[in-house]
């Protein structure tokens, strides 16, 4: 039993805490989010008594709960003045009960631990950690329930896609954050099956894989695993970036990079592949080394009308919206 007058520890920062926070709030299957952090906390924290890792993995569940909740809520409290008695819904239990399903008994101890989190949320900048952004969404609760769940789940290969999705679906009228809608870059066509078969008994919601057009064969294969409330879309033809708009790229660039020689449509229409126009054009024009998670970004800032999205785009966003 832990006697709370024998403790040691020292508090957790208000930096610590929302870094923390978003870990525990991250898509991640809470088996491998949950005990991290918890061990973590204590790790840090804890002056007397002291525990090893291997001594945390012998200490009863319900006492590593006991622990890591005692040094969080107190550190919420020296940090943000909140009243201990202060009653709150839970936001993280509520997620992963929506979320996730087949949870050992181990994680929904650590599910079920009930800690401050409503002060830290109330005090972070709107423009601060994006899962800290998703979870603040949920506190005007009503009835105890999400007013922004997550209701699907997008995979795709890389960055572009990652960045631009949301943005080109949010011109066309869903706003993917409050529709529910959550993309995770699964950092190329051959790790999405691994990630797919990791979440696919884990998850309730529906998970959608996008693939290029390259990934035939891999979809062929998925489709002998892939559940009923799952899909995969694939592009038609060449990748994310080769069905991007040429207009809106041309456009793009030339705003980016006003100062130099301007890029012209021809310019993007050298090689068949846009990928490889860029990293000539990059390359000619001396814009440094041409990086898709910087691009993206540039074209989301340039994206001004509905007609800068090609029909393909707005297919596989309709897709997506209507599963």
């Amino acid at each position: 039993m832990i006697i709370k007058n024998s403790l040691k520890y020292k508090y957790l920062s208000k930096n610590e805490l929302i870094v923390n926070l978003d870990r525990l709030s991250r898509f991640k299957l809470p088996e491998e989010a949950y005990q991290r952090v918890f061990y973590d906390v204590i790790l840090k924290c804890l002056i007397f008594p002291k525990y090893s890792i291997n001594e945390l993995d012998y200490l009863p569940v319900d006492e590593v709960c006991k622990l890591f909740k005692y040094i969080w809520n107190k550190s919420v409290e020296y940090n943000y003045g909140i009243n201990k008695h202060n009653k709150q819904f839970n936001i993280l239990k509520a997620l992963c009960l929506h979320l996730f399903k087949n949870t050992d008994k181990k994680t929904k101890a650590y599910i079920n631990t009930n800690i401050y989190i409503n002060p830290i949320l109330n005090n972070i900048d709107n423009t601060s950690v994006k899962n800290l952004k998703n979870l603040k969404l949920n506190l005007n609760k009503k009835n105890n329930e999400l007013i922004y769940p997550i209701q699907k789940l997008i995979i795709v290969e890389g960055i572009t896609e990652e960045i631009l999705l949301p943005v080109f679906s949010k011109k066309l009228g869903c706003d993917f954050e409050k529709n529910g809608v959550y993309i995770m870059g699964a950092g190329g066509k051959s790790k999405s099956p691994a990630l797919y078969m990791k979440l696919r008994n884990k998850l309730k919601i529906p998970i959608i894989l996008l693939f290029d057009c390259d990934a035939k064969e891999i979809c062929e294969e998925m489709k002998n695993v892939l559940l009923k409330k799952d899909k995969i879309i694939m592009i038609k033809n060449g990748e994310f970036e080769d069905i991007l708009s040429v207009n809106l790229i041309k456009r793009a660039l030339n705003n980016e990079y006003e100062t130099l020689m301007p890029v012209k449509k021809n310019d993007l229409k050298l090689y068949s592949k846009m990928c490889k126009n860029l990293e000539n054009i990059y390359r000619t024009m001396q814009l440094g080394e041409f990086k898709k998670a910087k691009f993206a970004k540039i074209i989301a800032k340039n994206i001004k009308y509905k007609t800068d999205l090609s029909q393909e785009i707005k297919d596989i966003i309709s897709c997506i919206n209507n599963i």
